[in-house]
């Protein structure tokens, strides 16, 4: 918990006091199978990539322990290192009981939202997250779009395949239509909303379409950096002032 709490104020410190967003551990089943002694605890999963990960282990008797130390170092980092510019996000939330259920374990091993000034974010990358905007609002203080996943289960394939690759595209109308209601239910409900997936940092325009729905922020590859804000700057010029969005590396 420690090593964890250490590696996780170094880059809240180098930030500090601009806020660092720390998503809990989002790993597969099979991912964790592969780490040294996995396969004693890990089930066999046909589909890994729709199945035990995200908020779903974090309230399961077999898992909270684990998550329990996540929370244990978040808390150590915001309240004897100081660090309350750290704000967690839940990936992978389902339904919104399955958010509720978090927020009564976070809460057990002493992190609940409001707390300290703690903010709690969602990925927002599951269809169910953009349909049910308005009630998942209610229980956080920010969207993070999480486009990578949203994509493979707007298009319903299979993002690890190969077999499926070329039909793969964040800028598909569909993924496009999904985003363009997330962020209109957030604005109607002032929850911030972000994106922390690969999009914006392979398509410039893909960005742009983002600035021009009103997303408050953008997060993208150090390497694309400059020409990220390059193509946001030619569509902030055009939009009304007071659009601004927050670029970060």
């Amino acid at each position: 918990m420690k090593k964890l709490s250490y590696g996780i104020a170094k880059i809240a410190s180098a930030f500090y006091p601009n806020k660092v967003i720390v998503r809990f551990s989002d790993f597969k089943s099979n991912e964790y199978k592969n780490l040294l002694g996995g396969e004693h605890f890990e089930p066999n999963e046909e589909n890994p990539m729709i199945g035990w990960r995200g908020a779903s282990r974090y309230y399961s008797e077999a898992y909270k322990e684990a998550f329990g130390m996540e929370c244990k170092a978040i808390k150590r980092v915001r309240e004897k290192m100081g660090l309350k510019n750290v704000v967690v996000m839940v990936p992978f939330c389902r339904t919104v009981t399955e958010l509720k259920k978090v927020a009564v374990v976070m809460k057990q091993y002493g992190l609940e939202r409001g707390k300290e000034g703690l903010e709690v974010y969602l990925m927002a990358e599951i269809p169910s997250n953009i349909i049910m905007a308005d009630e998942f609002a209610q229980y956080i203080d920010g969207f993070s779009i999480g486009s990578n996943d949203l994509t493979q289960l707007t298009l319903g394939l299979d993002r690890d395949s190969a077999l499926v690759a070329h039909l793969y595209d964040e800028r598909n109308e569909a993924v496009k239509r999904m985003l363009r209601m997330l962020i209109t239910s957030a604005k109607k409900t002032k929850t911030k909303v972000g994106i922390c997936g690969q999009g914006p940092s392979d398509f410039p325009d893909f960005a742009q379409f983002l600035v021009e729905l009103g997303i408050d922020s953008i997060s993208v590859t150090p390497d694309s950096l400059l020409r990220t804000i390059k193509a946001i700057a030619e569509v902030e010029a055009k939009v009304p002032s007071g659009n601004g969005v927050k670029t970060e590396a």
